[in-house]
């Protein structure tokens, strides 16, 4: 019986490994964030006063990609995308955000057509 309840422990805790696996890999794949300014030291920010600059920062952790980056601006039904940019491997890109519409702002990310990350931030009245 506590040899049962060993192996029983061990398939649900190998399980449990297996499941977070695929989770923490796309998760460390790629760094994403908006911050209010465009130079490598900007900070993350969820807030941009209507004056600073913004910046969508994206770098690949893994590999060189080709990634794409849209933001949905307050009020615009559909999102504006700029071009396919390479991404070299470990390297921190920056896209200028020039927005000063109030309201909240959602800035995604994506590789092979695929969404790897979104950031929303907001400008304030």
């Amino acid at each position: 019986m506590k040899g049962l309840k060993t192996l029983i422990a061990m398939v649900l805790a190998g399980a449990a490994l297996l499941a977070m696996a695929p989770v923490s890999a796309g998760a460390a794949a790629f760094s994403h964030y908006v911050a209010c300014g465009v130079s490598q030291n900007a900070k993350p920010s969820h807030l941009c006063q209507k004056a600073r600059k913004k910046g969508a920062f994206f770098r690949s952790n893994n590999s060189t990609v080709f990634y794409t980056v849209c933001v949905k601006f307050p009020q615009k039904e559909k999102p504006l995308c700029a071009e396919e940019q390479e991404a070299v491997q470990g390297t921190l890109y920056v896209n200028k955000i020039t927005s000063n519409i109030p309201g909240k702002h959602l800035v995604s990310w994506f590789v092979g057509g695929k969404k790897v990350g979104s950031f929303a931030f907001t400008v304030p009245a």
